[in-house]
């Protein structure tokens, strides 16, 4: 890709997006890729950022905008099951998760899809999923994908490109080389050629 790319992106930690919401996200979002409506004041702040303000100031902005409309959330039990599921890998059992939430698999279940849209398996498949897509990223000059679905705790290399097609429809193979990482973060970018 070649040019200037001017877009501003917010990247969120898990359940980071609910402390700038005022209702749970699954009444804002119905759809997989939708705009989420944020406070007015949110609007009003970002509205001073100009294509002539320097990165520094475009950073503040953003960052007076999102601290201007900052709320707690307040579902403990499900960030501390949440931490679980990424400390695990994505392979925790529910009922484990039970145990360390002190809720019942309904009442876990019932939060996840509220404030992630996710149901627990979908979200311990997506933890287990960004871990490996980061680990065959960073080492792919070391790595083969037999490797990093070892690594990854998948049963084999098989159980690893299925589970990956499954998410991207594609197969690691394929997608891999096609995706661009920003800085040393765990962002990445797939850019689609016109």
């Amino acid at each position: 890709m070649n040019g200037v790319f001017n877009k501003i992106g917010i990247v969120f930690y898990p359940l980071g997006i609910n402390h700038f919401i005022d209702k749970p996200l699954n009444e804002l979002l119905t759809q997989q890729i939708q705009e989420i409506s944020l406070n007015p004041l949110f609007h009003e702040i970002l509205s001073e950022l100009t294509d002539d303000s320097s990165a520094e100031q475009k950073l503040e902005i953003v960052e007076n905008a999102l601290l201007s409309i900052i709320q707690p959330f307040q579902e403990n039990e499900l960030q501390k099951a949440v931490k679980e599921i990424i400390k695990s890998n994505g392979i925790i059992k529910i009922s484990e998760l039970e145990q360390i939430t002190n809720k019942n698999r309904k009442t876990l279940l019932r939060l996840f899809k509220k404030h992630t849209l996710a149901t627990i398996e979908e979200y311990k498949k997506m933890v287990l999923f960004r871990n490996s897509l980061n680990y065959a990223i960073r080492h792919k000059e070391l790595t083969n994908l037999t490797d990093v679905a070892l690594y990854n705790m998948y049963y084999d290399q098989s159980h690893f490109i299925k589970h990956f097609k499954s998410i991207t429809n594609e197969t690691p193979k394929t997608l891999l080389p096609k995706i661009k990482q920003i800085d040393n973060e765990d962002l990445y970018w797939y850019f689609l050629e016109n």
